[in-house]
């Protein structure tokens, strides 16, 4: 892991002397579960943060992010139970970005996820009952995205990524292993250029 961070860093410092680089901020939805996590399913929740995008050439650039989301799963109940997992994470996503026709961009690259809270959420319409859930949980996780964009404008991008989680983020080892799995949603926004 660490040769393909170095390799990454390494791929994105070329000619950043040289190279223009965007900054701006992005955010959107969030459709997460937690793969093999009691009878998980997806959800809907919500991510916000900012980007550098460090051109390389007229097609190709780096664009690291540091995104604050919301992740977990909803729980299947065999009642009118409403029963979900919400963590909160920090993501640093390390995108490789490829500009395959005007305006038009496919990307790929690892993600770093830090783990800060999860909470589980039980509402049977009467009662709310939630529930720290921080130390059944890893606190890193490491990922792949996959993904598209388009630029409306030159100050606006909509895109998509899918985020499978690699790690084993369930701390009891006697328990299946339990990994992020998302689709996201959003918009960027360029606030400026160096």
């Amino acid at each position: 892991m660490k040769k393909l961070i170095l390799g990454l860093a390494i791929f994105g410092g070329l000619n950043v002397a040289h190279a223009q680089i965007d900054l701006g901020v992005k955010g959107g939805l969030n459709f997460p579960t937690l793969s093999n996590y009691n009878s998980s399913k997806f959800r809907v929740d919500y991510f916000l943060g900012g980007y550098a995008n460090y051109k390389v050439t007229d097609q190709i650039s780096f664009q690291p992010e540091l995104l604050y989301s919301k992740q977990g799963a909803g729980i299947k109940t065999n009642d009118n139970t409403k029963a979900k997992v919400v963590t909160h994470n920090i993501n640093i996503p390390l995108m490789a970005r490829y500009e395959i026709m005007e305006g038009l961009n496919v990307e790929f690259g690892p993600q770093l996820g830090f783990l800060v809270s999860a909470k589980g959420k039980i509402d049977d319409g009467k009662t709310d009952i939630k529930t720290k859930l921080t130390d059944d949980f890893k606190t890193f996780d490491f990922g792949l995205n996959i993904g598209a964009g388009y630029k409306v404008t030159d100050e606006i991008e909509v895109n998509a990524r899918i985020t499978k989680g690699l790690t084993n983020i369930n701390h009891n080892p006697a328990l299946r292993n339990t990994s992020n799995t998302y689709f996201s949603i959003g918009v960027a926004y360029k606030l400026s250029e160096m």
